[in-house]
């Protein structure tokens, strides 16, 4: 995986955050900030400075008011990622989006101040790739070494072993994987996040599809249990296998906006603008 200058996006989420500390988030809290909240007695919040006596003349209980504002806050970012060996196994393009996804999603946390988590799920968690609540850019290639070295799991993830590192606050989670396994196993997961900002982030390789030939002789290896098969490909085999992938995209689609969700379909390679529209149209 080449080592590239992180692409940054910006994201706003439709949820306020619920974090005590200031960040660049709009929050739930009101304290100290610039978007008036409402009024409150001045016994509530004993702050003179921010005395309304407009408000407090018309109170009809004859008491000083004050303005309060909205506090502004950090969110947690999290990249919750399929550590199955469909997801990279010997293809380098499949590396480089995981990577590239990686710093991309961290590097934008970090720009607003906010926390970055990495969290590998395969048939374990396993601590050597987990990272948590991160500010720290020089964190990120170091994480990025070792998951280049790392032996992905010929098996389908098992999510739930991935709920107690989750944070209970609301957050902001991207969910990467080529999500080729049974949908069903995912359910408990996205049930548990209903509180979350989830953004599931489906990572395909137009190659595996799209990009082949006509007529030949065509051998495939199943990624996660390394067995081979060999077929005549012909143009009725190769609008079948493009026809179940498009059917695919339409079961993912149904599948995630039942639970709030959109996903966002990285193909052949990782493109930060796509997230940047994904953001935009969702906040708009």
């Amino acid at each position: 995986m080449a080592n590239r200058q992180p692409e940054i996006f910006q994201y706003r989420l439709a949820m306020p955050g619920n974090r005590v500390y200031p960040g660049a988030h709009a929050g739930r809290r009101v304290s100290s900030g610039q978007l008036f909240k409402r009024h409150e007695p001045l016994i509530a919040y004993p702050d003179p400075r921010r005395i309304d006596l407009r408000a407090s003349v018309l109170d009809v209980f004859e008491q000083y008011r004050v303005r309060v504002y909205q506090q502004h806050s950090l969110v947690d970012v999290l990249l919750l990622a399929d550590m199955s060996a469909s997801m990279t196994g010997d293809k380098p393009d499949k590396q480089q989006v995981f990577a590239d996804c990686l710093a991309s999603i961290a590097e934008s946390a970090f720009s607003y101040g906010d926390s970055f988590s990495f969290i590998a799920c395969g048939a374990t968690v396993e601590p050597r790739y987990v990272l948590m609540q991160c500010k720290q850019r020089g964190a990120i290639p170091s994480l990025i070494s070792r998951l280049q070295t790392a032996r992905f799991a010929p098996q389908n993830p098992r999510w739930q072993n991935a709920l107690p590192y989750l944070p209970a606050s609301p957050s902001l989670l991207f969910l990467l994987s080529d999500f080729h396994f049974d949908l069903n196993t995912l359910k408990p997961l996205l049930h548990h996040l209903r509180q979350h900002a989830v953004v599931p982030l489906v990572s395909w390789q137009r190659s595996e599809y799209q990009d082949l030939p006509e007529w030949g002789l065509v051998s495939f290896q199943d990624s996660e249990n390394r067995s081979t098969r060999t077929l005549f490909m012909r143009p009725a085999l190769l609008r079948k296998i493009g026809q179940l992938f498009d059917q695919r995209r339409r079961q993912l689609q149904s599948f995630f906006r039942a639970f709030g969700s959109e996903p966002v379909f990285l193909e052949d390679h990782y493109n930060a603008a796509q997230l940047q529209h994904y953001f935009l149209k969702r906040t708009a």
